[in-house]
């Protein structure tokens, strides 16, 4: 039985915390309470018949103290409510001309996406708090996360979405989308398209086996397996994430180098035979296959060493070769296993519908803008009161001298 929906309050607040501010009200009060405390004043008989102007002058200070006060208890207040950030949350209802607009997507392909879909009127920008497209272009977000957030917002509800059909982030499986959206994508020409073949490279010297077996390998996959050699460790896994490898053959004797030790627990597999140290490693498991080898979770990576020395001859010859190294490689790969569920485009979008009880009735209104307006507005008018206070007593305390 699903719960009830939890009532929403008109106002509420993103950082309550600051709320606390509103204690600051005690300083303008007791700054006014003793200036009010000052010794009284004795007025001698000579002076009597200045008492009724006194008197006047005395009471339009009092009015003007009060307002001051006013106005500086309000100012400490919207200083509170201000960084205090609230929402007016108003009803809201879902809308069939709304159109969220991936940031990673360039004007001139949104302008013709737009021209082809006139009945878009309400354009905005994909973000937990989407912005107008009139606005400057935000920083990309994590697309899947700030999908999910707006799933559960009424006036979102039957929203178009508009993608960049490239690589997304991970963590897509937890995708939470309304049933209503209408999917749309733009291709990313300026990317090539994502292989859901590994990137393979070689450090140092080959095995003899390893350029049959690649050769192989490509009849049988693709021409999309990429294979890469490179004598320069530091280059070869050096690079960006787009061009590093996933899988890295490493046929040299001795101790494993740090650059390599760096790769496997940033995520990649290392395949090494038994001439290949690293004293930091020994929680191997060894694996019921053939050729036989054993693998070591290393950091976010793996790391897959053969047991035997694979420039032997009983290692090699074997007729299926390749498939076998293929298949232990991949069982190993966690990582690129990992990532290859990550791409996903407006075609095919892993889903877990967010049914209507679980939607929120409201859209939230910030206040920020018109509160700094208010603060301004108050700030002009309290300097204004209290510098013409200081002008007015300074002209009435010249006046008097004149007359004495």
């Amino acid at each position: 039985m699903p719960l009830a929906a939890t009532p929403t309050l008109p106002l509420q607040w993103l950082q309550p915390q600051w709320l606390w501010l509103l204690l600051a009200l005690a300083i303008p009060l007791l700054i006014h309470l003793i200036r009010r405390s000052r010794p009284r004043q004795i007025t001698f008989a000579a002076a009597q018949w200045l008492l009724p102007r006194q008197q006047r002058r005395w009471n339009k200070f009092v009015l003007r103290d009060r307002l001051l006060l006013l106005l500086r208890l309000m100012l400490v207040a919207l200083l509170a409510f201000l960084l205090g950030q609230p929402m007016l949350n108003s009803d809201s209802e879902a809308q069939e001309d709304v159109l969220l607009v991936d940031p990673r997507i360039q004007a001139s392909a949104l302008d013709e996406f737009l021209a082809q879909h006139p009945q878009l009127k309400q354009v905005f920008w994909l973000q937990p708090e989407p912005l107008a497209i009139t606005a400057p272009r935000p920083s990309p977000q994590d697309i899947w996360r700030v999908l999910s957030h707006l799933s559960t917002r009424e006036i979102f509800r039957r929203a178009h979405i508009l993608l960049l059909d490239a690589e997304n982030p991970s963590g897509h499986s937890t995708l939470q989308v309304s049933p209503d959206w209408q999917w749309h994508r733009i291709a990313d020409t300026a990317a090539p398209a994502a292989s859901n073949l590994p990137r393979i490279a070689l450090a140092g010297d080959a095995p003899a086996w390893l350029q049959p077996a690649m050769e192989q390998l490509r009849e049988k996959l693709g021409s999309g397996l990429s294979f890469i050699t490179d004598s320069d460790i530091e280059t070869l896994v050096g690079g960006s994430t787009k061009t590093r490898p996933h899988w890295l053959i490493y046929d040299t004797a001795g101790p494993l180098p740090a650059a390599l030790q760096a790769f496997v627990r940033e995520g990649g597999l290392l395949i090494t035979d038994q001439r290949v140290r690293w004293d930091a490693v020994n929680n191997f498991t060894a694996l019921d296959s053939q050729p036989a080898a054993e693998a070591a979770p290393v950091g976010r990576g793996s790391w897959l060493r053969y047991k035997q020395d694979w420039h032997s001859a009983p290692f090699y010859q074997q007729g299926a070769l390749p498939e076998l190294l293929w298949q232990q490689w991949s069982a190993q790969d966690w990582q690129f296993q990992f990532h290859s569920r990550s791409h996903w485009s407006a075609d095919n979008t892993p889903e877990i519908p967010v049914p209507d009880d679980r939607v929120t009735r409201y859209r939230e209104i910030p206040l920020d803008r018109w509160l700094l307006i208010l603060i301004a507005l108050l700030l002009l008018l309290e300097r204004g009161i209290a510098l013409s206070r200081r002008d007015t007593g300074a002209f009435t305390a010249a006046g008097d001298k004149g007359h004495e």
